[in-house]
């Protein structure tokens, strides 16, 4: 079967986002967090004129972190490889070995 497929964002920028991404407010009342809002940034397609979104994360220093598309090799469907650039200039990326195992 032909599908996308999202292999997302490296480990290495998710745990990046949890311990530099800016958390959401709690609510007063329950105690929970509000879910996280993400800034839309741009659009890639996948099969089947599919439209997926990239997003702007904001940091706790004031910075923001974008995805991109790194990479969309064809394995029975395109394979979605994310990016995480940072402001700073920081880009976590996957590795072309990594790519090719998929």
């Amino acid at each position: 079967m032909r599908c996308d497929q999202q292999m997302g964002l490296p480990p290495e920028a998710i745990t990046f986002l949890e311990l530099n991404e800016r958390k959401p407010e709690v609510c007063p009342c329950c105690n929970r967090p509000y879910p996280k809002v993400l800034t839309p940034i741009g659009l890639f397609e996948g099969m089947f004129e599919t439209k997926y979104q990239l997003h702007r994360h904001e940091l706790t220093n004031g910075k923001y972190a974008d995805e991109y598309l790194q990479a969309a090799p064809w394995h029975s469907g395109p394979c979605f490889f994310l990016g995480l650039k940072i402001v700073n200039g920081l880009d976590f990326k996957w590795s072309e070995s990594e790519i090719a195992k998929a």
